[in-house]
């Protein structure tokens, strides 16, 4: 079954619908200039509304191998997700709890596994680039890989995604939200509805 995501988390009663909805991992975003921002205590916080069996991951870029490790552990995370030039080297110390990033179509796929697949930041892609997209992922899946699938996800579209990506895990954060930060709970309900009927189609 393909796992979902739900992040960019700010708010404790978002972390709370995603959990009863069904999510299989929380995401916060500890990136100082991102509008989704929050800070290592902030994470940790929020981090304690997540139950066992529901993994909690931070999400970091150009951050150091050394401080990527501290983020980790203060925090009480599961994994990072790693975008930048120090994600293959914080893999390498960090094993499985580091997933690195792949932002296409600038950076090639590196060695470690799981992968993140992502687009650029702000990208509005065309179907046909979204179809290539989620194509890529299913042949780094079937070449053995764990791909976290991201980018211009939401309820209308990741059904379709998994059934073409078969991914490990798909990646939702302004697909399902209100505005920067504030989920729209309908839409996290949708979102991981169809990602259900994608994995089981």
């Amino acid at each position: 079954m393909t796992l979902v995501k739900v992040c960019g988390m700010t708010r404790p009663d978002d972390v709370e619908q995603a959990v009863a909805a069904g999510a299989d991992m929380i995401g916060f975003i500890i990136v100082p200039w991102s509008p989704r921002a929050v800070d290592v205590q902030t994470a940790g916080g929020l981090r304690r509304l997540v139950p066992r069996g529901v993994e909690a991951v931070g999400v970091l870029v150009d951050e150091t191998v050394g401080g990527a490790a501290r983020i980790l552990e203060e925090a009480g995370l599961d994994r990072v997700q790693v975008y930048g030039p120090h994600a293959e080297e914080t893999r390498e110390l960090l094993g499985e709890r580091a997933i690195v990033a792949c932002r296409r179509p600038t950076d090639e796929p590196g060695a470690g596994d799981p992968l993140l697949l992502d687009r650029a930041f702000g990208d509005e892609p065309t179907a046909a680039e979204l179809d290539a997209h989620w194509r890529e992922a299913a042949a780094l899946g079937s070449a053995g890989r764990r791909v976290l699938l991201a980018g211009a996800l939401g309820p209308a579209n990741v059904a379709e995604a998994v059934r073409t990506a078969r991914p490990w895990a798909v990646d939702v954060a302004r697909g399902v939200e209100r505005e920067p930060g504030v989920k729209d709970h309908s839409k996290v309900t949708a979102f991981i509805r169809a990602a259900r009927e994608g994995t089981t189609a």
